[in-house]
């Protein structure tokens, strides 16, 4: 009987996947129910607040920072469980980690979506319109928005691709546990007022894009700052729409086609609405799988048992 049961919780090396990934799940469950009924006790909520000045995206980075700060202590923990570093989950502090984030804001984040809206505006259904803030409001609310986003691409990488993600391959191998992620991730997205259907497929390509910079860089580091850098560019940098809202303080005033079938154009959500997102981040994906052939370095993650002895990418 005993033997049994230590078969039900234990394979040959530790604790299945399955349960370390069920105590992970809990604590997020645990901590998310709780500010649940925080937010209930304090009043309705939705959007973006409107509160004056910069205070909104100090509030909304804290907002950001907070959670992620949780979700890395959780890590930690299941890490003392593992015998493993928390580094190991997709964020290790190394040399070239920063180097690799500013390679994703740049090349993966920004400029994908600047590329994005010069064919929406070569199909004129975008056009950039003018400058929206001067002088030093351009430099207080750029850093300002960049710290938000800076703590969003932490928050929902981390979250989605770090333990939960590293666990999941454990047990099912990794583009299973990929595929699997990318559509939770989706469905999180899903919560966003004004998010479509096409939007929702759309955020699920990123997330696979997502998957295959952490397989084949073995961390987390480009897909934080991709995420990060399109992040920024769609709300301050460019000032369009991000799931139908928009920020204060962004740089242009922008104006999208009321007449082009928001299909197209992204209609009221914006950019991320547009079938030209979804094109771009599946072929952001392709791209990136045959730029980076080989593995800079050994995936961080553990493989199954299965997968260990081939390394297959």
């Amino acid at each position: 009987m005993g033997s049994r049961m230590r078969t039900i919780f234990y394979n040959e090396r530790r604790l299945r996947a399955g349960w370390r990934l069920l105590i992970f799940a809990g604590m997020i469950w645990l901590v998310y129910m709780a500010a649940q009924t925080v937010t209930r006790r304090g009043g309705p909520s939705g959007g973006i607040p409107t509160y004056a000045g910069y205070s909104l995206p100090v509030l909304l980075a804290l907002g950001e920072m907070i959670p992620f700060l949780i979700v890395l202590l959780f890590s930690w923990i299941m890490s003392r469980i593992e015998h493993r570093a928390v580094g190991d989950y997709g964020l290790p502090l190394r040399r070239q980690a920063w180097g690799r984030f500013w390679s994703g804001y740049l090349f993966w984040g920004f400029v994908p979506l600047s590329i994005l809206l010069l064919t929406m505006r070569a199909l004129h259904v975008f056009s950039f319109g003018e400058l929206a803030i001067r002088g030093q409001q351009i430099l207080v609310w750029g850093v300002l928005w960049l710290f938000v986003f800076l703590m969003v691409g932490f928050l929902e990488e981390f979250l989605f691709r770090g333990y939960a993600l590293h666990t999941l391959a454990d047990g099912i191998g990794f583009w299973p546990a990929a595929i699997l992620m990318a559509t939770v991730f989706a469905r999180a997205h899903m919560g966003n007022g004004g998010e479509t259907k096409l939007g929702i497929v759309a955020t699920a390509f990123f997330a696979l894009f997502a998957a295959a910079t952490l397989r084949r860089t073995g961390d987390l580091w480009l897909a934080v700052g991709a995420h990060s850098g399109w992040d920024w560019a769609q709300s301050f940098f460019y000032g369009v729409p991000d799931s139908g809202l928009k920020t204060p303080g962004h740089l242009l005033n922008p104006q999208l086609s009321t007449t082009a079938p928001a299909w197209l154009s992204g209609g009221s959500v914006g950019p991320e609405g547009s079938v030209l997102t979804l094109i771009l981040w599946a072929a952001m994906f392709v791209v990136f799988l045959l730029v980076y052939r080989k593995k800079q370095k050994p995936a961080l993650f553990m493989t199954t048992a299965a997968e260990a002895p081939a390394q297959r990418a």
